[in-house]
């Protein structure tokens, strides 16, 4: 039964260059980098990674965050000083996807670089490091391999990926001023089209049924009780003409604008 595969690695585990930053989220007045870690397609190495398959337990215990797979084994070595970890993280599958949210340590000068960094669009990837568990893996087609479960060890932010889907998503904070602007400029635009189109239908609608026909002349011809019928009938209000009475297109981008910002930032 084959066991864990090994790549030269330390601990023996698998390291993949893996992510992109696709948000940015503040919670309780503190800066969450979201990042995809890893999703099922072929990676650089041909190998696949069922999502389903990630054993995260014993990860989010200790979460850890690297600086490129910087673990202080080389500085125990060395007796250099050893790179602490740079934040901590937390990691779920979302989806198709390895989600991972990084918290940097802003207590640390060097976390707070690599922080800044990440903000500014320099530093975009995080890699996994992680185990493909024995009996759980076999080779495919393209020489990689194809594996039905791994255990995560570690997450780091890395100044090269290794993965092909590795581009930065930026989040709607990060997006230039005038965007929302420009969003409800076109929100209004669109809503005014709309609304002159059915102006224009109704105007048809109104031209139609001024034009005398056959229909007209059996209408002279009802009875006086029939014709107070149907004035009864006219008089009712009409539901879609109540609907769009007071509609205001400005207030409605407005409202639109608020809720594509907050399905963005996922709120």
């Amino acid at each position: 039964m084959p066991g864990t595969i090994t790549r030269s690695l330390r601990l023996s585990a698998v390291r993949k260059d893996a992510a992109t930053l696709s948000a940015v989220e503040s919670i309780g007045g503190r800066r969450v980098f979201k990042f995809k870690a890893s999703d099922g397609d072929f990676d650089r190495y041909s190998d696949r990674l069922n999502v389903k398959g990630w054993r995260v337990d014993g990860y989010n215990a200790n979460g850890v965050v690297l600086y490129n797979h910087d673990d202080g084994a080389s500085a125990a070595m060395t007796g250099a000083e050893p790179q602490l970890p740079i934040g901590k993280g937390r990691v779920y599958v979302e989806g198709d996807a390895l989600m991972v949210d990084i918290e940097f340590d802003d207590e640390d000068e060097f976390a707070k670089k690599v922080e800044r960094k990440v903000s500014k669009g320099i530093l975009n990837a995080v890699s996994v490091r992680y185990l493909m568990l024995p009996g759980q893996y076999r080779q495919n087609e393209r020489g990689g391999y194809d594996c039905d479960a791994q255990e995560l060890l570690e997450v780091s932010v890395v100044t090269i990926p290794g993965n092909s889907r590795a581009v930065r998503s930026k989040s709607l904070d990060e997006a230039p001023d005038d965007l929302v602007e420009r969003v409800a400029k076109r929100v209004v635009e669109l809503l005014d089209a709309r609304a002159e189109a059915k102006s224009t239908d109704e105007d048809v609608e109104d031209e139609q049924k001024s034009e005398p026909d056959e229909e007209d002349v059996e209408d002279e011809s009802k009875s006086a009780d029939e014709e107070d019928v149907e004035d009864e009938q006219k008089s009712e209000p009409d539901e879609d003409e109540d609907e769009t009475k007071g509609f205001n297109a400005a207030d409605a981008a407005k409202s639109f604008v608020e809720a594509f910002k907050g399905y963005i930032r996922g709120v």
